[in-house]
């Protein structure tokens, strides 16, 4: 009898850590993701305690509706970064490199945009942002290099070193105004970034605060805080950015947001793709390639938008529809086949 109840506390141990466990299946970009999140107020708004049991009440953070990014992962094909790898992007001046493994997940570089300093990092040696499996107090860390490349405020060419952490600080209940979640890890990533360009030196520090809910990929909630210093200033430049997502479930890499019914034909199409949808929220169609960047965007009239693809370069494109206040209300893939 006694070794029955071991075994049973046991198998009910392993259930309490896998139901907030973040692993490589249901936590790292793969091709074909898509999510939505919103900006939002970041006024007093703060992280909010470690450990476990955590209760996280941003109930009456204030969302800005207007300001969206529709994001879309994609296998990669830029060469300076992994391959395969996945680029995860909103735009193509949005644009994320990851390539994941059982063990860990490694972010190798994109935009950055901190202050007055806009730049593209490229990393030789990346930064680690999750070590699966990863439960509460998993913790991480690595040095990183590479090169930097700014557009502001000068076009400049240059490199850097630095390191990175992350740690999974507690788990607990996530209040947000559009519901509450009680599966949620809480992970914490940093970055410090040491720079050299011909005409400055700076550095740029990094740290966000994520909170998963166990079944959906993106985070629900998020508070990105970034500093750049400059030798060309001696005052530092911070900046705070909370955005929310909509939640959508694991699994999912097609048509992920589903909120209204649509049909799409002929698909693939080598001249025009017709839109079909009853629905009277369907406003616009946005267009984006492989690699993220936006294509076209057009208006539904009447439920009704036809596509023409005759001069598009043949392979996979990717689609969203929104609604009256740019939210996504579905997704999918289009292939044009000349």
């Amino acid at each position: 009898m006694k070794k029955i109840y071991s075994t049973l506390f046991l198998s009910i141990g392993i259930l309490c850590v896998n139901a907030q466990t973040l692993t490589e299946a249901n936590h790292s970009p793969v091709a074909g993701d898509m999510y939505t999140t919103y900006q939002c107020d970041s006024l007093n708004v703060n992280p909010g305690a470690s450990g476990a049991g955590a209760v996280w009440n941003f109930s009456t953070v204030v969302t800005h509706s207007n300001v969206i990014n529709n994001y879309t992962a994609v296998a990669n094909s830029n060469a300076s970064y992994p391959i395969p790898g996945v680029a995860l992007a909103s735009s193509v001046n949005n644009i994320s490199y990851y390539k994941s493994t059982t063990s860990d997940l490694k972010y190798w570089g994109g935009n950055i945009v901190v202050g007055p300093v806009a730049a593209t990092l490229i990393y030789t040696t990346a930064a680690v942002v999750a070590a699966y499996p990863m439960s509460i107090t998993t913790s991480s860390s690595s040095a990183t290099g590479g090169t930097i490349n700014t557009t502001a405020p000068l076009p400049q060419a240059g490199t850097f070193v630095g390191n990175s952490g992350t740690i999974a600080d507690g788990t607990g209940t996530l209040i947000l105004p559009t519901g509450t979640f009680t599966n949620v890890i809480r992970v914490v990533t940093t970055q410090t970034i040491d720079f050299i360009v011909p005409l400055a030196t700076g550095t740029v520090t990094q740290m966000n605060f994520d909170y998963y809910n166990i079944g959906t990929k993106e985070s629900l909630f998020t508070i990105s805080t970034s500093t750049v210093l400059t030798s060309l200033s001696p005052t530092p430049s911070t900046q705070t950015i909370v955005t929310r997502s909509v939640p959508t479930p694991v699994g999912i890499k097609e048509n992920r947001q589903s909120l209204i019914d649509l049909v799409v034909f002929p698909n693939p199409s080598s001249n025009q793709v017709n839109f079909v949808t009853e629905s009277k929220e369907a406003k616009q169609l946005v267009i984006y390639d492989v690699t993220g960047k936006l294509i076209e965007q057009h208006n539904f009239v009447d439920g009704k938008l036809i596509l023409s693809v005759l001069d598009y370069n043949k392979g996979m494109y990717l689609y969203s529809i929104l609604g009256n206040s740019n939210q996504t209300l579905k997704s999918g893939k289009i292939t044009v086949s000349h």
